[in-house]
């Protein structure tokens, strides 16, 4: 493990554009950043790329709401959405999210946990009716604060590691 770890530190900045996409698409929004700015890779163009990035799901999952519960081919899709909203609507974390209305899709998008990011604010939007145009300027808000947050994140934990080095 150590020696992975050295190699990709040596070779990390040679490929990282590919090797920043492949983080955000196994750990999120979260291990990207936090990546990045421990191995201090240029947040001035990654930072929009994680927007972008984050942005082209959104028609993605209002696809995916929208279409699988009515198409036949779909079926174990849809069955998977609608037992996923049954328990989600259960939860008292998404009745009090519900309840903040579209400040509350903003704050799920923005959440770094299980069950917060892009794919939970999008529901939320798709189950409280927020119009479109409203739930994009929400959920990429809501990215680019989340995104922020890991900026922040990341740059405490390099002045923490020079600290204690």
């Amino acid at each position: 493990m150590g020696d992975s770890v050295v190699w990709l530190q040596q070779h990390i900045h040679e490929h990282s554009l590919l090797y920043f996409i492949a983080l955000y698409v196994v750990g999120g929004r979260p291990v990207a950043i936090v990546t990045a700015s421990l191995f201090r890779l240029n947040l001035l163009f990654l930072f929009p790329l994680v927007i972008f990035m984050d942005t082209l799901q959104i028609p993605c999952f209002y696809y995916l709401y929208e279409h699988t519960f009515t198409s036949e081919r779909l079926q174990w899709l849809s069955g998977y959405f609608q037992r996923k909203g049954k328990v989600a609507k259960e939860r008292r974390f998404f009745q009090r999210l519900q309840a903040f209305g579209p400040v509350g899709v903003l704050l799920l998008t923005v959440l770094p946990m299980k069950g917060g990011g892009m794919w939970s604010g999008v529901f939320l939007a798709h189950m409280i009716g927020v119009p479109r145009k409203k739930s994009y300027t929400l959920l990429i808000s809501g990215s680019i604060v989340g995104s922020l947050m890991f900026v922040g994140v990341g740059d405490a934990l390099l002045r923490f590691w020079h600290l204690i080095a």
